[in-house]
């Protein structure tokens, strides 16, 4: 038996999440998944985000199984830094994985890029505040051991987020990246002309690509992104710091038919967590018109990272196959709502596993 942490979330992601896993069990009856009640309707309710008990829980899956977060009814930031982020930095998902890999059928191209974002650092530290005033930000674990003091005086006000990279962490999201990215086509992006820290970033990564026997290309963020929609064919694997990998991986996946395509996977070293990018989605939700292709992406790169091999090849032929048939979404232009185009994966899956 194989356990797996679910977190259906809000919005499309309670009607999505619950679906893909019965279709994953169909295939599968060694899966186990186990439901945990995060979302902003708790927070609404009790003013929860995330536990420590459930932080404690969650450490102990190989995987979580993720869906979307965020309600109109609460300040925009709450959840996501409360769960979200929140979840990346107590269970030490240091590496983000995007891809963006279009259907033919969808888009009438052939994008293949995946983007490879730090997931902890950068100017997602949580070092923040406002000056007039003084705040102080510990941290001590395997990673990190610091102690920063911020303290000053202004005649109006400043909000200040401080950019942080840190050499260790920095060592092991490089060396993770080089052992992911399996093409002599790499390219690390910053704006290294214009933010000092990012010299540690370079640093690094020429360490780490010389060491691993990697060849790599360095290419400004603003360069990048103009060179993208131009040229995507010129990208295979996009190494990025978290910011410039957040906003790069959502213009990515506009390519590869948009963000119902766009899967990914937060990874660790104890454990992991996947979730489609589109969000909660809240003016859509419960009208079986969500794309669940992102999801069902998400889910066959989770069994893919816990060894289940065979049983995400299935997923994944099944996917294809029923795509390349016009079995389309709604979103997509199809006619074939959430629920029913799970169900033609099912059918699919059922097919392929009786010709075993």
């Amino acid at each position: 038996m194989v356990d797996i942490a679910v977190i259906p979330g809000d919005g499309v992601g309670k009607e999505i999440i619950p679906q893909v896993c019965e279709m994953l069990y169909s295939v599968d009856q060694s899966l186990n998944f186990v439901y945990y009640d995060i979302s902003s309707k708790r927070y609404l309710d009790k003013g929860v985000t995330v536990t420590d008990e459930e932080i404690n829980d969650l450490n102990g899956y190989k995987s979580i199984f993720f869906g979307a977060i965020g309600d109109f009814r609460v300040k925009p930031g709450i959840m996501e830094q409360g769960v979200i982020l929140k979840l990346r930095k107590e269970l030490d998902l240091y590496m983000n994985i995007r891809p963006a890999i279009s259907f033919r059928e969808i888009t009438g191209n052939e994008i293949n890029i995946t983007i490879l974002r730090e997931n902890m650092e950068d100017f997602y530290s949580g070092i923040a505040g406002t000056l007039p005033g003084t705040k102080k930000f510990k941290k001590q674990d395997d990673i990190y051991d610091y102690n920063i003091d911020i303290s000053g005086t202004s005649d109006n006000t400043i909000y200040y987020t401080l950019g942080m990279l840190s050499e260790r962490n920095l060592n092991r999201f490089f060396k993770k990246a080089f052992e992911i990215a399996d093409s002599d086509i790499i390219t690390v992006t910053d704006k290294a002309n214009a933010v000092e820290m990012y010299s540690l970033w370079r640093d690094i990564a020429g360490r780490y690509s010389t060491k691993m026997g990697k060849k790599i290309n360095f290419e400004y963020a603003d360069s990048l992104a103009y060179n993208i929609i131009k040229n995507p064919s010129k990208y295979r694997y996009i190494i990025a710091p978290n910011l410039y990998g957040d906003i790069i991986s959502d213009m990515t996946s506009s390519l590869a038919g948009g963000l119902g395509y766009a899967p990914s996977g937060n990874i660790g070293d104890k454990t992991s967590m996947f979730e489609p990018v589109h969000g909660s989605a809240p003016d859509i939700a419960g009208k079986d018109i969500a794309n669940p292709v992102a999801s069902i992406l998400s889910s066959i790169m989770m069994l893919k990272h816990i060894g289940m091999n065979e049983t995400a090849a299935i997923i994944e032929k099944s996917l294809k196959n029923i795509i390349n048939n016009g079995i389309i979404p709604i979103e997509s232009g199809g006619s074939y709502t959430t629920s029913g185009f799970i169900k033609q994966i099912v059918a699919r899956a059922t097919l392929m596993n009786n010709e075993l």
